[in-house]
């Protein structure tokens, strides 16, 4: 019964999503139709709420002809040039337009149109022109002769004529005139005899009246003329008026036609966002079905999932806390063995015990190395694991690791062979990440080579500005592994054979590979049975130009350590007799504790150099006494203190930092490691003491007259200004440049305080600062570091003193 439910609701859900897929997709083809039909409807209403050019261009053709109507009648009237220009303008407009308007048009009774208004029009013109040209040539050519008698009127006549200035009047009417003043004198003077100026005088009356007659001859053809002329320019512009109101009718009949054709879209419109709604509002109930049934099943899962993930979560902390209290209960007696061994090795001769102080010392080494690889291994799974950045020699992190393995080759007979062609000096990343890496490569080609060769090759693969991409090759002779098993070794706690040689955990290649992977890098195999495998690297690494900090020899790691007292505070007593071992053979003065009480108790009474104090003891814990010693005001509240511990999570790293410990050092530690330490410690705490009464000396030692002579007040100001900020500047650079460890940096940094420092005669701070550019390749960082609180503090001075 059970079961048939469950496939019930199985059905159910398929047919729920098989409906919101096929809605979905039904939805989507209506929304995308109504959306085309909406934009083509918005381009629509768009296209038809501009302007009808073709009805604007119809409005100005008639215009133009009007205005070659007015010019004309104006040129009648004042025969003017430009009155003819502006007809002629007129003209030549209403055609371009016309051109402009038939080129819009596609249909042939159109295009007829367009043609005929245009020929109408400039039949009009040829017909106004004609009426203006008739009155002129008519009357120019009848008084012509007329004319030239007139001006051949005796000089005499003329000279009288000028007595009084003339007005200036028509030929025709000087002419009148003329005759009336002879007549006059005619009627005067009787008795005299006919003079040339009589004979002229009938001459040109003769003259006038045989020009009236021929005039009133001509009147009546001209009147013939203009009156069928303009009956003619009538016609003309009453077909221009019906062609014109022709388009303007068609064009006014588009417009109708497109919004008809608006109002059809925006129905169909209409339907189909109706339809597009209605699908809309089905897959909203489907889903809404669908969401209500998913909440209802996603509730069970959850309340399943949390009590998951609790069980997980208590899992992993049982897990870590295991590992934690199993690292340190391991690692304790651990460190007591190798110290120990370490010791003995140092003072046994050689012979029988040597040799089995030797066997012990490998078999604790090779109990540390499985350790190391299940801790290692838990913490790349839980994402625990940051990788450093650190500047270091890759030429000899890879000879080094190389020869590790001389001893073990050499007791098989197998040849090592290197070949590092081409590659940088130094790279910055981390050198104990990739050192782990090349060690599990090469054991496992040596202990699954029997004869032949092993080695180890570096190249690059590519190159640019900043970076480096290695190509890495562990290559053997050995004995292969097959197609089906590659992929199976890089799995946890798996091995490609089962052989008595192959003992070990079966992590080394799934830590190297979850490695590779923390590189953002590849791994790559190529191996045949028999035929030697090939184990190929391809990591990312960033150019150096050097080290960041130098290597220090043993010799110089133990200066400085004779003679200071430490606290050691420790509830084991064989860590307790380690570390009086170690410190009796440097000299060095060591007051022991078992427990926390004793140890706040011993660094309230006593000033010691350095305290090393066991992060879990019985009473009060490391971190508990370190935060009550710094917390107070005690003799040591400012003395370096180390945490030692056995376990390795980075919280506890952390807390330690935290609590106010300098250092922090796990077990089993390395003898050179831990007296480093103790060197730089203490001797940070040296120098400090040292520098103190010179800071506080030379704090405001600056002079502004040499300043003053270079030039005025504002001059003055200018460059403290500029000693001030350029200065702040260069002092955040040096601390960035030791906390990043560049040595260059630090150099240019000072070299850029110098010139502004030497401006305001500031000698003391000219002094430290020629002493950071001369130790920067020298000292170690923090030597450097406390030169630097020395610059800031002298400057903080010199700006204080400034102020005033």
């Amino acid at each position: 019964m059970t079961r048939f439910k469950l496939n019930n609701r199985l059905t159910l859900a398929w047919i729920v999503n098989l409906a919101l897929i096929v809605l979905t997709v039904v939805i989507s083809v209506a929304g995308y139709k109504a959306y085309q039909r909406l934009n083509n409807m918005v381009s629509e209403l768009q296209q038809n709420a501009e302007q009808n050019y073709n009805l604007l261009i119809l409005k100005d053709v008639s215009f133009y002809v009007n205005e070659m109507e007015t010019q004309i009648d104006a040129y009648r009237n004042n025969s003017k040039p430009d009155y003819i220009r502006n007809f002629n303008a007129s003209l030549d407009n209403s055609q371009y337009l016309i051109d402009s308007l038939k080129a819009n048009y596609t249909k042939d009774e159109m295009i007829a149109l367009c043609d005929s208004l245009s020929f109408l029009i400039k039949e009009r013109a040829k017909v106004q022109t004609k009426l203006t040209a008739i009155n002129s040539d008519l009357l120019e050519n009848t008084l012509e002769d007329l004319t030239q008698k007139i001006e051949a009127l005796p000089k005499a006549i003329s000279e009288a004529d000028t007595l009084t200035p003339p007005k200036k009047i028509g030929w025709f009417k000087k002419a009148t005139n003329f005759l009336r003043k002879e007549e006059n004198k005619i009627k005067e003077d009787t008795t005299v005899a006919p003079t040339q100026s009589e004979i002229l005088q009938t001459e040109i009356m003769s003259e006038l009246a045989k020009a009236k007659e021929e005039s009133k001859e001509k009147g009546s053809e001209l009147r013939y003329q203009l009156s069928t002329l303009e009956k003619e320019s009538q016609v003309f512009q009453s077909k221009i008026i019906d062609v014109i109101n022709a388009l303007e009718s068609h064009e006014l009949e588009e417009g109708r036609d497109h919004v008809k054709d608006i109002q059809g879209l925006a129905n169909d419109t209409n339907r189909e966002v109706v339809i597009f709604s209605a699908l809309s509002s089905a897959l909203l109930l489907i889903t809404l079905i669908s969401q209500l049934n998913y909440v209802g099943r996603n509730r069970k899962y959850q309340a399943v999932l949390r009590e998951a993930k609790k069980n997980a979560e208590e899992l992993a902390d049982a897990k870590e806390k295991f590992l934690a209290n199993m690292s340190h209960e391991i690692r304790t007696p651990m460190n007591a063995i190798s110290g120990f061994t370490n010791q003995l090795l140092k003072t046994t001769a050689p012979g029988e015990q040597k040799d089995q102080l030797e066997i012990i010392k490998s078999s604790s080494d090779h109990l540390l190395h499985l350790l190391n690889d299940i801790l290692d291994f838990s913490k790349l799974h839980a994402n625990k694991v940051k990788l450093n950045k650190e500047a270091f020699d890759l030429k000899l992190l890879l000879n080094d690791t190389m020869r590790i393995f001389e001893e073990m080759a050499d007791e098989k007979g197998l040849k090592l062979k290197t070949s590092f062609d081409g590659i940088p000096n130094y790279v910055i990343g981390d050198e104990h990440r990739l050192r782990q890496i090349i060690l599990n490569l090469l054991h496992n080609a040596i202990k699954f080579t029997p004869k032949g060769y092993v080695e180890l090759s570096a190249s690059v693969e590519s190159k640019s500005a900043e970076k480096v991409s290695l190509r890495i090759v562990v290559k053997d002779s050995g004995v292969g592994i097959p197609k089906n098993k590659q992929a199976k070794i890089f799995e946890e706690f798996e091995q490609a054979t089962v052989a008595d040689e192959a003992k070990g955990t079966g992590l080394g290649l799934a830590i190297s590979a979850m490695l590779v992977k923390l590189h953002e890098g590849e791994f790559l195999i190529e191996s045949e049975p028999d035929q030697g495998t090939e184990m190929i690297l391809i990591l990312p690494f960033t150019l150096s130009q050097s080290l960041k900090e130098e290597v220090k020899s043993k010799d110089e790691n133990l200066i400085h350590l004779s003679g200071i007292t430490v606290l050691v505070a420790d509830d084991e007593p064989f860590n307790l007799k380690l570390l009086e071992t170690i410190f009796k053979t440097h000299d060095i003065k060591m007051v022991q504790t078992h427990n926390g009480t004793e140890a706040l108790a011993a660094l309230e009474a006593q000033v010691f150099d350095i305290a090393i104090l066991d992060v879990k003891m019985p009473g009060l814990s490391g971190l508990e006494v370190v935060r009550k010693v710094r917390a107070g005001k005690g003799k040591n509240s400012q003395t370096p203190m180390i945490a030692l511990t056995a376990t390795v999570s980075e919280q506890e790293m952390k807390e330690s930092l935290a609590s106010g410990f300098n250092r922090v050092l796990r077990k089993p530690f390395d003898e050179n490691a831990l007296l480093e330490m103790i060197r730089v410690e203490t001797m940070k705490t040296k120098m400090k003491s040292s520098l103190a009464p010179k800071m506080v000396k030379a704090v405001a030692k600056f002079d502004l007259s040499g300043l003053r002579e270079m030039g005025d007040d504002d001059f003055v100001k200018e460059m403290v200004s500029i000693f001030k900020s350029s200065s702040a500047r260069s002092i955040e650079n040096l601390k960035k440049a030791i906390q990043l460890k560049i040595r260059e940096s630090l150099k240019n940094e000072a070299h850029k305080m110098l010139p502004p420092a030497r401006h305001l005669s500031a000698t003391d701070l000219v002094k430290v600062l020629e002493t950071l550019q001369a130790k920067a390749d020298k000292e170690t960082f923090d030597e450097l570091s406390i030169r630097i609180a020395e610059i800031e503090t002298i400057y903080n001075g010199i700006k204080e003193a400034l102020k005033d």
